[in-house]
């Protein structure tokens, strides 16, 4: 169990920022440049480890869109590698190579876990801003430098990074779609089902325990909620007809679902064990694609019922909708973000296909995050500053700052429906 031993120092001084102009819009670039060189070690036989877990550390920072990470080109001359003695580190160098922060660290292994030491130093003033000790089992080092790396984050503007975080998605052929796990980056993907069958969907619960989804595994299209801790599938709606798109309360206590039973497509609710089932639309239109608010208020869904599909909010008791969504086109794929504030979705128009735009959450602001293609399933960071998706069967994310597109898809897998889930404990 990754566990934080100690919090070495912290420092509140002000930065001094480099202001770089970045993109066509000759937008100001205020991110902080921060040097991350590989690390230091006890042992030479874990150099490639903490060079990993540089990477990671860098990885993280750039993708929250806080940080600019120098490049190895742009290091000091007289750079070689890090000393383990922290104070014999010349913060000076790292000066010159223009960065405004400098990211240290030191692994060693003890018994069967790996310790990381790591601080962050403030190159204006020459203190160290922050600095944790971390401890991670042997099978999980990399979730010690995501640790930290949500630490520098945290530092910096007051929320935690998506480090820690993973993804749930489903994965392969035509015929045979399984669901996977992995870190939030594309590392350590895991699969969760083994069933020979269609399995997709997956929308994984509030505290990353269970697992809710649609699978054929039993013949028909009925809704399934994996648990992690025990490995067990258990089915939590086999009605007749279509089950599908299931979406969790923000206590993991219900589920949201689609249910044909009535003839159409409506929307219903249930306790997360499957029972007491409660129907929240009632009319003759298709309601489909529930997503909670996350003060569970209300509920965002796709309808047709003003003759094309478009996004609708109501109340998680049921009644009227409203609709949000007027930028022309089809609307699909409703995900608010985990502060309540803005609703990611699908937008179909022709000629551009299926794009990924945001709007605030009460409909106003509507605008495209990503270019023209097919662009589905919209999912959001526990810290609300991206957005993951997929896009030609591989997973993708653009942060909604710079509108920077990145690929998370590392195995060698055909991707769609990602759940972006919570930052770890």
């Amino acid at each position: 169990v990754l566990m934080a031993i100690a919090t070495l120092t912290a420092w509140t001084a002000a930065y001094a920022q480099t202001t770089i102009r970045v993109g066509s819009s000759g937008q100001v670039d205020q991110r902080t440049r921060v040097a991350v060189p590989p690390f230091a070690v006890s042992d030479p036989a874990l150099s490639n480890l903490a060079r990993e877990l540089a990477d990671v550390i860098g990885f993280d920072l750039e993708f929250s869109a806080l940080f600019n990470v120098i490049a190895p080109a742009e290091y000091p001359p007289a750079f070689t590698v890090l000393d383990p003695d922290v104070t014999k580190v010349d913060l000076n160098l790292w000066r010159g190579a223009k960065a405004q922060q400098f990211v240290y660290g030191f692994i060693r292994q003890e018994g069967a876990d790996f310790v990381g030491q790591f601080r962050v130093f403030d190159l204006f003033s020459g203190q160290q801003i922050v600095g944790q000790e971390l401890r991670v089992e042997k099978s999980r080092p990399r979730l010690a430098a995501h640790r930290f790396s949500e630490e520098i984050i945290r530092f910096t503007d007051g929320i935690p990074g998506c480090g820690t975080s993973e993804v749930v998605f489903s994965a392969g052929k035509t015929g045979n779609k399984e669901i996977y796990i992995s870190d939030y980056d594309g590392a350590n993907v895991q699969q969760v089902t083994k069933h020979n069958n269609i399995s997709i969907k997956p929308k994984i619960s509030p505290d990353g325990t269970k697992i809710a989804y649609l699978s054929y595994k039993d013949r028909f299209p009925f809704l399934y909620v994996y648990d992690r801790r025990t490995g067990k599938s258990t089915p939590v709606s086999q009605e007749s007809g279509l089950n599908a798109t299931p979406a969790w309360s923000p206590d993991g206590s219900k589920l949201a679902m689609v249910l044909s039973r009535d003839g159409n497509m409506e929307i219903y609710v249930r306790n997360a064990d499957g029972r007491n089932p409660v129907r929240l639309t009632k009319n003759r239109f298709m309601d489909t694609s529930p997503m909670w608010s996350p003060d569970g208020g209300q509920i965002a869904f796709v309808s047709d019922r003003g003759g094309s599909p478009q996004i609708y909010v109501m109340p998680s008791s049921g009644g009227e909708g409203v609709r949000l969504t007027n930028q022309g086109g089809n609307s699909y794929d409703p995900a608010w973000s985990p502060d309540g504030k803005k609703i990611a979705f699908v937008v179909e128009q022709r000629g551009q296909g299926f794009q990924i735009w945001w709007m605030n959450a009460d409909g106003s602001g509507a605008a495209p995050l990503t270019g023209s293609g097919i662009n589905e399933g919209p999912t959001w960071s526990p810290d609300n500053r991206a957005i993951m998706y997929s896009a030609d069967h591989l997973l993708w994310s653009v942060d909604v700052k710079f509108g920077t597109v990145r690929k998370l898809t590392r195995a060698n897998l055909s991707c769609e429906g990602p759940s972006w889930g919570p930052r770890r404990k």
